[in-house]
């Protein structure tokens, strides 16, 4: 358990602070390509391209929240 802890802190969690970091600075650079996107019935509806790194940058953020909500019971056992 102290080293699952200690990756999580030291290796993955700045691993993705900086991937959503990189993923939010290419939604603001992207922002402005408007693009063609796809529902989950294929309909064609305009999107920009910054809002779909937006939600890959959305998912990254989710998941450290996640990780960082994990740790208190890994690190208790």
């Amino acid at each position: 358990h102290i080293a699952t802890t200690f990756l999580l802190q030291q290796k993955l969690l700045p691993a993705l602070r900086d991937l959503h970091e990189v993923l939010k600075d290419k939604e603001r650079e992207f922002h402005s390509i408007l693009k063609i996107g796809r529902t989950h019935l294929q309909d064609a509806t305009p999107i920009r391209l910054g809002q779909e790194f937006g939600g890959y940058a959305r998912q990254v953020e989710l998941g450290i929240h996640r990780i960082q909500n994990a740790i208190t019971p890994i690190s208790r056992s």
